[in-house]
């Protein structure tokens, strides 16, 4: 009897001691206090951050051990409404289906998509385009939107503001 106790307390403690728990290669990020992914930190205006605190010290989070701790302080914290992808599909756009690519300044975002999430006032427009408007995706019985979310950057501001004007010689029309 002694041995099936030794043996399922021996088994119980390495179940606990070995399981559930993953180790990360990056530092948990605390951006005015929220733990955010560090695809995350990506998007975020670098005008926009006071201070950057690096702690070098291991830190277990929910089941899921960081290599250190970032702490950055923005310069008025009050500022930021975070949103995940999903939410910014559920606010901004008419789409029911999760057959869904997104895109975040014309880049394809490949994984960690649960983990991404942007400031609401940095986001400029959201398009969306079907797999339909490709040519050689009309043949296909694959059917997606993709979202591309444009956020607040110089560059794209200057697009957004750009007025084309087109008259009869341009186009080559006299």
């Amino acid at each position: 009897m002694t041995k099936y106790i030794l043996t399922f307390a021996l088994l119980f403690s390495t179940s606990l001691f070995f399981g559930q728990k993953k180790k990360m290669n990056d530092p948990a990020i605390f951006f005015d206090t929220k733990l955010i992914s560090i695809k995350t930190l990506e998007f975020l205006d670098p005008d926009k951050i006071e201070t950057i605190n690096v702690i070098k010290k291991d830190t277990p989070i929910n089941k899921v051990s960081y290599h250190g701790q970032l702490y950055i302080t923005s310069k008025n914290p009050e500022q930021y409404d975070f949103i995940s992808l999903e939410e910014i599909k559920a606010d901004f756009t008419k789409i029911n289906s999760n057959d869904v690519v997104y895109m975040i300044n014309g880049k394809f975002i490949k994984e960690n998509l649960e983990n991404i999430k942007l400031d609401r006032n940095d986001i400029l427009d959201v398009e969306v385009t079907n797999s339909e408007a490709f040519y050689n995706s009309r043949k296909s019985d694959a059917k997606f939107d993709i979202i591309n979310i444009l956020g607040k950057t110089k560059e794209n501001l200057e697009n957004k503001n750009k007025i084309l004007i087109r008259g009869q010689e341009v186009i080559g029309v006299k």
